[in-house]
């Protein structure tokens, strides 16, 4: 059995269409497009954002968030001519509500909330590609573990994800001096709806 479309855009009286979108993932537990794949391998790049609403507060009455959004397609990754459109991105899972219900109680001394930037799969499974903790940029090579996980020394439980990352520079993914770059291993907890890591 085939899993179930939970990421895809959608336009009114059209068939859905199953997406893979990147992600940031912002401290604040909300999310924001970046760029969507369709499922011949078009890449379109996200331009604006017009709207994010709840799909409560919409006719389908579900879980998640709607985003009406402009995208033109990647001219890097497709040889065709110039294209734009307007269309919907609805991500119909629970994990991408924005609700904020994390407070003051899961505050912390240790545990410092990150942006994260992820790859959304349509069945929502998904891939770390970047993490930012303070001012230093952090480019996910490897992802070596995932497992529910608590965190006693940051006083917070989820689901823990091992990676290996390399720090990058902030406005060149492409460093030239990868070989020289910074390694290191680094824990991320996704709590909810928020990712932390632990800081001393």
């Amino acid at each position: 059995m085939a899993d179930k479309v939970i990421i895809y855009i959608k336009q009114a009286g059209e068939p859905l269409i199953p997406v893979a979108v990147r992600i940031e993932w912002l401290p604040n537990g909300k999310i924001k497009p970046l760029m969507y794949w369709t499922p011949d391998n078009s890449c379109y790049v996200i331009k604006h954002i017009y709207e994010s609403i709840s799909l409560a507060l919409l006719k389908e009455k579900g879980v998640g968030i709607r985003f009406k959004v402009s995208a033109e397609l990647d001219e890097i990754s497709h040889n065709t001519v110039y294209a734009r459109h307007e269309t919907y991105i609805y991500f119909t899972d629970g994990r991408f509500c924005e609700r904020g219900f994390i407070d003051g109680r899961y505050g912390h001394p240790n545990k410092k909330y990150v942006q994260v930037t992820i790859d959304v799969f349509p069945n929502a499974g998904y891939e770390l590609v970047y993490f930012q903790v303070d001012n230093n940029r952090y480019m996910v090579e490897k992802t070596l573990e995932v497992e529910p996980r608590a965190s006693f020394k940051a006083g917070g439980i989820g689901v823990c994800h091992k990676v290996a990352a390399r720090l990058i520079n902030n406005n060149n993914d492409e460093d030239p001096a990868s070989s020289k770059s910074e390694r290191r291993q680094a824990a991320l907890f996704l709590e909810l709806n928020k990712w932390f890591v632990v800081v001393a």
